[in-house]
């Protein structure tokens, strides 16, 4: 099943094409999503945990607002990666509601990246939030230091599943290609189990690289790419991967 944001379908045709903005100041932060949103890209990110002053609540809710202000017609997903899933803040988890919470209030964001590593009480708070005002989570595990067996991975998305998250994904971390394998194989069964709902997965490095461009066959709804700086090993720019994806598509369609 497909979910609506804005005037982008996620989870059906080719998988959305989703660009982060890592910059740590107002300014260039609303600079780049009027930039973005200008491009020939599907989604655009917010990495707040890049923000210096996401702890100063009176700044995050005025950008919050400004971002409001500017009506960026494409979807934002707000993103506050942890230091333990290989983002750039240790934050309590009170702070962590309070982000999303000016977030809601503010009407700039569609989507909200939630960490299953958070816990189930959290998880359902803010779930909670989210839902309440009509938004989608997206709930995420990432692993930088290996990729974990599909059984396990498995387990993961049925977490996800059972706190109602509305997408879920996993980025994992290749040793070696049988890791890469391993991913899609679990994409493809994710696919599967979970038809009801988008799956985004991911084997990073450029190792990964494949899983970014396949999701279409294998099932997975939304690639990263980047504009300049990546927010994650094995990011490329966003022009090169939609020129790939087109091609795969219309090469597996000829067949």
């Amino acid at each position: 099943m497909s979910i609506n944001v804005k005037n982008i379908t996620i989870g059906e045709g080719l998988p959305k094409v989703c660009v982060p903005i890592v910059e740590d100041n107002d300014e260039a932060i609303l600079d780049k999503l009027k930039e973005f949103d200008q491009l020939d890209v599907d989604i655009i990110e917010l990495r707040i945990d890049f923000y210096k002053n996401i702890l100063q609540f009176d700044a995050l809710k005025n950008l919050f607002l400004n971002i409001a202000a500017l009506q960026i017609k494409k979807p934002i997903i707000l993103t506050i990666r942890t230091a333990a899933e290989g983002g750039e803040i240790e934050i309590d988890p009170k702070d962590y509601f309070h982000v999303y919470e000016l977030g809601i209030e503010s009407k700039a964001f569609d989507i909200y990246d939630v960490e299953l590593a958070l816990g189930t009480n959290m998880a359902i708070e803010l779930r909670t939030l989210i839902h309440d005002a009509n938004k989608y989570m997206l709930m995420s595990a990432h692993h930088f230091d290996r990729t974990p067996e599909v059984d396990s991975l498995m387990q993961k998305f049925k977490s996800m599943d059972s706190l109602e998250a509305d997408i879920m994904k996993i980025a994992v971390m290749p040793e070696d290609y049988h890791d890469v394998l391993n991913l899609l194989t679990f994409t493809l069964e994710a696919k599967h189990e979970y038809s009801d709902k988008p799956i985004v997965t991911m084997s990073m490095s450029p190792l990964g690289l494949t899983t970014r461009l396949v999701g279409e066959q294998f099932g997975s709804a939304i690639t990263f790419g980047c504009v300049g700086k990546a927010s994650a090993p094995g990011q490329i720019n966003y022009q090169e991967l939609n020129q790939i994806l087109q091609l795969i598509h219309k090469n597996v369609q000829e067949a």
